[in-house]
């Protein structure tokens, strides 16, 4: 039976919150418990100065540590063995709680590489141990006025749990990520001076960037987040808002002297809360897998190409003036709605326990660890050819979103000339009739003024022969007169 490769899937991160009880420094001191737990919440929620925090879990000062394991890690642990990534990470400010101290590690590829990192290969749990307390042994710690034993460096453990199917030679790997954070301080409270002063603004510092991408997540801001601001924040990127199922504890003190800390690590905890990771079992291919993935994108880059050009095509004759008809015009979001990696794989059964190796002869253990190499090597080289069509696919996705925006602006403009021209010949016409209509009363101006002319030209005739009359008629009167005269 084949199915599609496991899609990722959100998973919030889980926030549980931890106090622990007032220490003798802090009642000596008068220091109240200022923290109430409302009943009949669950152990969810926590009451400070009149503000209500919800969260996954709430641990009172009397919790035991198995209880907080149960409730808080256990089921990261059984999703590791699951295949998925798993982070538990501590936080909370200087002498909050008394937290377990680890030692740096990182996974094979180095991603990100760390220097002075220590990776050890263990086969049972009292290995792990003794690299816990190599790490340990390895942590530097100092006095302050808050805590006689205070963590000057954040500390990683990294569990890589790799298991193998041998009915069906499936693999699986999943890594645990266990985080202490050294506490974040306030110099004024701390009193650190000199070299433990200047650790002190380097924690604050890298929790300061770890705060900044607790909150471009939380905003929902996936288009920067600043894992590069420091190397605590690289480390924990696969953790927080990658792929691993994460829980984090944050370590309260329920004390008056430090509520306005505890109030910034629950006001942590609650942006936390709002994170949601992408996770998904970590399968290893096999070399015929690989092969198939590689063949897949191959195809997929050659139908990107294809639709390119034609995209190209239909831009060109856009730009020439021509008008692609609907039924003619491409559409890229086809295109981009192919899942840049779709495998066909066979789903892994439970995983049967790794039987102890074999032990084989020095020479026949060689040719192993040769082979073994040779393949991984081809695997690889496999890797890095997928990697590269994958980043064809991924240029000629952009180009081709760039295509369909250029032909979307050019269809647009084409649209918005088409309209204005209709606009022009509307006008066009609108202005031929009123150039009839004006026509039309000239000429019956120009009729009545040649009526009016011909109207005058008369009236100047008659004014003419009476003028005649007139003067005729005053002769003779002249004449009269002076024949009387006489």
């Amino acid at each position: 039976m084949s199915a599609e490769r496991e899609a990722p899937g959100e998973d919030s991160i889980r926030v549980v919150c931890r106090f622990r009880p007032l220490n003798d420094a802090e009642e000596r001191a008068g220091s109240k418990f200022v923290v109430k737990f409302p009943p009949g919440t669950d152990d969810q929620c926590i009451n400070l100065g009149g503000k209500v925090y919800m969260f996954d879990k709430v641990f009172k000062p009397n919790a035991s540590q198995e209880k907080v394991y149960n409730e808080a890690a256990k089921s990261i642990v059984k999703d590791v063995l699951m295949g998925y990534n798993g982070t538990i990470f501590a936080y909370g400010q200087t002498s909050s709680v008394s937290k377990v101290n680890l030692s740096v590690h990182e996974d094979k590829n180095r991603i990100p590489y760390v220097k002075g990192v220590t990776e050890r290969f263990v086969t049972s749990p009292e290995e792990v141990f003794e690299v816990i307390e190599e790490g340990k042994a390895n942590r530097h710690i100092a006095v302050t006025n808050m805590n006689e034993h205070s963590s000057r460096s954040h500390s990683v453990f990294l569990i890589n749990v790799k298991q193998e199917n041998l009915e069906n030679q499936k693999k699986l790997s999943g890594k645990l990520y266990l985080v202490d954070l050294a506490g974040s301080e306030k110099v004024s409270k701390t009193g650190a001076e000199g070299t433990v002063l200047d650790e002190a603004k380097n924690i604050n510092k890298s929790l300061s960037a770890l705060g900044n991408v607790i909150s471009a997540l939380a905003d929902g801001n996936k288009s920067h987040i600043p894992y590069r601001d420091s190397k605590l924040t690289r480390i924990l990127q696969e953790s927080l808002g990658g792929n691993a199922r994460t829980t984090i504890v944050t370590c309260c003190s329920p004390a008056s002297f430090n509520e306005a800390e505890t109030k910034t690590t629950l006001d942590f905890g609650r942006r936390a809360k709002t994170i949601k990771n992408a996770v998904t079992v970590n399968e290893e291919l096999t070399a015929e897998e690989w092969k198939r993935r590689y063949e897949k994108e191959k195809e997929k880059a050659q139908r990107y190409k294809t639709k390119l050009e034609i995209a190209e095509a239909e831009l060109n004759r856009w730009r020439s003036g021509e008008s692609v008809g609907q039924e003619e015009q491409i559409n890229l979001r086809d295109a981009m709605d192919v899942s840049t990696i779709s495998v066909d794989l066979t789903p892994v059964a439970p995983v049967a326990p790794v039987l102890p190796p074999v032990v084989a002869a020095p020479a026949v253990r060689a040719d192993w660890d040769s082979e073994r190499e040779r393949l991984y090597q081809q695997l690889d080289d496999k890797d890095e050819e997928i990697n590269q069509q994958s980043q064809l696919v991924e240029k000629l996705k952009e180009q081709m979103m760039e295509q369909e925006e250029l032909i979307g602006a050019t269809r647009r403009d084409y649209e918005s000339l088409q309209q204005e021209m209709n606009r022009i010949q509307a006008e066009n016409e609108s202005a031929k009739e009123e150039v009839k209509e004006v026509l039309q009363a000239l000429e019956e101006l120009a009729v009545n003024y040649d009526q009016k002319s011909q109207e005058v030209e008369a009236k100047n005739r008659d004014n003419e022969t009476v003028n005649e009359e007139l003067s005729q008629r005053q002769s003779q009167l002249n004449s009269t007169l002076s024949e009387l005269a006489q």
